[in-house]
């Protein structure tokens, strides 16, 4: 395969969102939080997950998808010892199995070896393209946007009391961006069983999108 073979799919960050809500909403998995992204992996996509030993540390990669769509191997240590980082791996392997399912069957890499050859084939800038995506789709995956601007709602009202302080002291509600988001962060994280990171990172995008707001 040459580079020339490998182009990342176009797509933006709400096209990403779009798919997100629409496979939920195909698998019926948009009522209940949090998302079983494992039954969704296993039972709705019919996928097989495996633990793989050493795989960060010899690989450096968390998890792959195997080249005949049907096996989603994860780092052993991930697997067993991080729930949160191993239902983002889950999710970012079926971003890949959503958006790049064509290249992968071009591909068609049959050994985590393989999937290295695949890193060093493509070029940067598509390699980052290809992992946005996936990773763009698994946050919205697990903290989806319509009960996120509702529990992002609701917690910035408990928070009110605060950002009133910070006010009172002549600082825009803007420039404690950063203390608001993680504050709102830390009581949602269990709600969607995500890394503080992966939520903090989550709302932050959408408030620069505009789908959530300090005010």
């Amino acid at each position: 395969m040459n580079q020339s073979d490998i182009i990342a799919p176009i797509l933006s960050y709400d096209d990403i969102n779009k798919r997100a809500e629409d496979f939920l909403r195909e698998h019926k998995r948009n009522e209940i939080l949090p998302v079983d992204i494992e039954a969704i992996a296993e039972f709705d996509l019919g996928l097989n997950i495996f633990p793989f030993p050493n795989l960060q540390e010899t690989f450096d990669v968390e998890g792959f998808i195997s080249g005949d769509l049907n096996v989603i191997y994860v780092d052993e240590f991930i697997y067993y010892q991080r729930p949160t980082r191993y239902r983002f791996t889950l999710a970012h392997e079926i971003g890949h199995y959503v958006f790049h399912s064509d290249l992968i069957a071009l591909f068609h890499p049959q050994s985590v070896a393989d999937w290295s050859k695949f890193i060093l084939a493509v070029d940067e800038e598509t390699y980052g393209w290809l992992e946005w995506q996936a990773y763009s789709f698994a946050a919205a995956i697990l903290v989806p946007r319509v009960s996120l601007k509702q529990n992002f709602h609701n917690e910035l009202k408990l928070l009110q009391p605060k950002i009133d302080i910070i006010r009172s002291k002549g600082l825009s509600v803007e420039s404690s961006q950063d203390y608001i988001v993680n504050a709102i962060a830390a009581k949602l994280i269990g709600i969607y069983d995500v890394s503080n990171d992966v939520l903090n990172k989550r709302i932050s995008k959408e408030l620069e999108k505009g789908y959530l707001s300090l005010e």
